[in-house]
């Protein structure tokens, strides 16, 4: 479902209005009715450890998309050569892009 640009969601953890693409999707439209999990990318991200997959793997499940860990890992690969750009928003972003392609 493509997203208008002016679109807003309400993110229950900083309990701020922000536009639906600082939101990731999610296919289960019984649990998220908007295609928008309740946390913005920034939130559910904090605490994402890109090296250990209980950090990560619960957010990969609700965006509803299979986890493979040679594509999460050839990404990580790839941006951890610069540890300036690897946050937990950093290879998440990347990798639900790829899977959803």
């Amino acid at each position: 479902m493509p997203v208008d640009k002016k679109e807003k969601c309400f993110c229950d953890k900083c309990k701020k209005l922000k536009s639906a693409d600082e939101f990731y999707q999610s296919n289960d439209i019984t649990k998220y009715p908007t295609g928008k999990l309740r946390q913005c990318k920034q939130c559910i991200t904090m605490h994402v450890d890109n090296w250990d997959p209980k950090t990560y793997l619960w957010i990969i499940q609700e965006c509803d998309v299979p986890y493979i860990p040679e594509v999460w890992n050839k990404l990580l690969k790839s941006y951890a050569k610069d540890p300036t750009r690897v946050t937990g928003m950093t290879i998440m972003g990347r990798y639900l892009g790829q899977m959803r392609l």
